[in-house]
């Protein structure tokens, strides 16, 4: 009878105490090292345990974790972006910049081009002509260029770009001016090279 009594007077013998939040636990002292200790490189591997812990019972921790584990990697995504812009500067001005002035210059030769067969011939060539003009100049991406003819006595030399494809956004045109048409095309299309400033085309 007693050992009957006792048994129903102490059911918290046969309750089993609420598990501990382990998952939460680990994010929490992940994030907090990684904050600490690696300026915050391990605490998406603490935000992600932290998160996981939130589904489990005891969620204090957990949601602590979670916090700290986000700060951390709040930080380490600013790095990150940071590096990766400073490194797309880097490839901009040592990569692209030289290849745009290489062929802005090529731009200048075949407007140049264009412009002698004016004076020899008293007119500009027609589309098909003209490109036959520059089609052996080729710009930094290795793409034959392209002669445009315009109203008003007027043309365009165009480059494809980095794409190799006409008419997008990363093309590079060059029209020729005024300026140009009263001045002696022939000579300076024989010492191009030398003459730089003696140019007849303008963006």
């Amino acid at each position: 009878m007693c050992s009957r009594q006792c048994h129903q007077t102490n059911p918290r013998h046969h309750t089993k105490s609420p598990s501990s939040n382990v998952l939460g636990a680990w994010g929490f002292g992940i994030s907090l090292f990684g904050l600490l200790m690696t300026f915050g490189l391990l605490c998406p591997l603490g935000l992600l345990l932290s998160f996981l812990g939130l589904f489990a019972k005891k969620r204090g921790i957990a949601i602590a974790g979670t916090i700290i584990g986000g700060i951390g990697t709040a930080i380490v995504a600013v790095g990150v972006g940071s590096i990766a812009m400073a490194a797309s500067a880097v490839h901009h001005y040592q990569v692209e910049v030289p290849k745009i002035e290489q062929t802005r210059a090529v731009l200048d030769t075949a407007c140049v081009e264009v412009e002698t067969y004016r004076q020899e011939n008293n007119k500009l060539p027609e589309g098909i002509e003209g490109n036959k003009l520059v089609l052996k100049y080729e710009d930094a991406y290795g793409n034959a260029v392209r002669y445009e003819p315009e109203e008003g006595n007027k043309f365009a030399i165009r480059s494809a770009g980095l794409d190799g494809e006409f008419d997008t956004s990363d093309d590079q045109r060059m029209l020729n001016t005024e300026r140009g048409l009263n001045e002696p095309i022939a000579s300076h299309a024989t010492h191009f090279r030398g003459h730089h400033g003696h140019r007849h085309c303008s963006w």
